[in-house]
């Protein structure tokens, strides 16, 4: 075999190789585990329907309030908790290679359907990074209704955290100042419409690192 024939060979063991390494790469999985709480006891709630988006197997949470996809593919990932007389409730989430995701749910009861109560546009935006210790959340509302007034409770807690703190609570604007918050820390944060003291929408779980 001549040197021109040796160095055509190699190259094409070399694109075979990199297009092997390429497709095992489309192909990492980690895995999502948490549990759902009730965000006004914390007690835990068993017969919680988990969904994901990308699409995987829906399943119930146990006994425990617990819950756990053991095969997710690597990327960002929607999960959603679902349950009847209560708000739906959902978190965006980074999947990992071969590592474990926890999120944690507090789930409120829908205690007045008045229709569709959206919120959406946060800041600090999910999944922001470098956030300072102190600063003023604020999001966006589309509201089906508009001829009822609503109030504002903001809930903010820490990753893997199993109990939550009000930052805001009975507000009549859309925003509140947050401080003394933790450096290089995670949190979670999320609002809960309500009209005349009731329940009626809440807002994603959305997620910010402090600097």
């Amino acid at each position: 075999m001549n040197k021109f024939n040796i160095f055509t060979l190699l190259i094409v063991l070399f694109v075979c190789v990199s297009c092997e390494e390429e497709q095992f790469g489309i192909d990492k999985f980690g895995s999502i585990s948490g549990v759902v709480v009730d965000g006004e006891t914390y007690e835990p709630m068993p017969g919680v329907l988990i969904s994901t988006a990308p699409a995987s197997t829906t399943i119930l949470t146990d006994s425990t309030g617990s819950f756990s996809f053991d095969k997710v593919r690597e990327g960002d990932i929607n999960v959603t908790a679902r349950r009847k007389d209560f708000l739906t409730q959902s978190v965006n989430v980074a999947v990992f290679p071969s590592e474990n995701t926890t999120s944690t749910f507090f789930m409120l009861k829908d205690e007045r359907n008045i229709g569709n109560v959206l919120m959406f546009d946060p800041v600090p935006g999910n999944g922001a990074v470098n956030q300072p210790l102190s600063q003023t959340f604020t999001w966006n509302l589309e509201q089906q209704n508009r001829n009822i007034d609503l109030t504002f409770s903001v809930f903010l807690f820490e990753s893997n955290s199993s109990s939550q703190i009000t930052v805001g609570d009975n507000l009549s604007q859309r925003q509140v100042v947050v401080s003394d918050l933790r450096p290089n820390t995670t949190y979670f944060w999320y609002v809960v419409a309500r009209a005349d003291g009731r329940n009626v929408g809440n807002s994603p779980t959305w997620s910010f690192r402090t600097q």
